[in-house]
């Protein structure tokens, strides 16, 4: 290995931990905000109280789970399965597929956790059986859904138009100031993004094909809305 690659080695680590921190991050603090609020507000109504140091680490450590969870299942192809299918089909899909993993993850944590105070696995099984609260293990489950029913939407929704856009069209632009209102030019993506996938890329790129001036027109109307 010459000097050159030993000296990029720690650029590369230094990158490479980057993006896996802006990649775990997002649905890390999302989840984070989400499980507490849902941990305050049911301390509020059922309890009479609004703090409970051992409900905020468990809804802590169980949004670090999750996004854990996002990091790794994001890694892996069958999450595309239906790439460029109708939104609410890889919305559904991805919102079991990670609900599931994350199923699976907490009932693994908590049978460990388990297993350590037990001595066979007769005990184990009876442990689980008996001692396990159920009713919120499934409570929890059923928010970490809903909650990953949103995510995955907002994910979609910020794939579809333009990495980035949907902050923007929150946080710093005004409809008022271009051509094109959000929803025309969500529509106009969506027209660009069918046009790609069904028309032959000779007739596309060809401005005398319908299919070819069409999509001029559009990525004209777009880059005067973003002049």
């Amino acid at each position: 290995m010459n000097t050159a690659a030993i000296a990029s080695l720690p650029r590369r680590f230094y990158h490479g931990w980057i993006g896996v921190i802006r990649h775990l991050l997002p649905p890390t603090l999302y989840f984070f905000v989400a499980f507490n609020l849902i941990v305050f507000t049911t301390n509020l109504l059922a309890r009479n109280y609004w703090f409970n140091l051992s409900s905020f680490l468990l809804a802590s450590t169980t949004a670090l789970i999750v996004g854990k969870v996002v990091l790794v299942v994001d890694k892996v192809r069958i999450i595309d399965k239906f790439r460029g299918a109708p939104l609410i089909q890889p919305i559904l899909y991805k919102t079991f597929f990670y609900s599931v993993v994350v199923l699976v993850v907490r009932f693994l944590e908590k049978v460990l956790d388990v297993a350590f105070d037990a001595h066979s696995l007769g005990q184990i099984y009876q442990m689980v059986l008996v001692d396990f609260t159920w009713h919120r293990f499934i409570a929890v489950q059923v928010w970490i859904f809903v909650c990953f029913l949103l995510y995955v939407t907002a994910s979609e929704l910020n794939a579809l138009v333009g990495h980035g856009q949907l902050r923007r069209l929150f946080f710093h632009h005004r409809s008022s100031e271009y051509g094109l209102t959000r929803r025309q030019h969500i529509r106009a993506l969506t027209e660009i993004s069918r046009l790609a996938r069904d028309t032959p890329r000779e007739r596309l790129l060809d401005p005398a094909t319908p299919q070819g001036s069409r999509l001029a027109e559009l990525i004209d109307r777009l880059r005067r809305r973003d002049a």
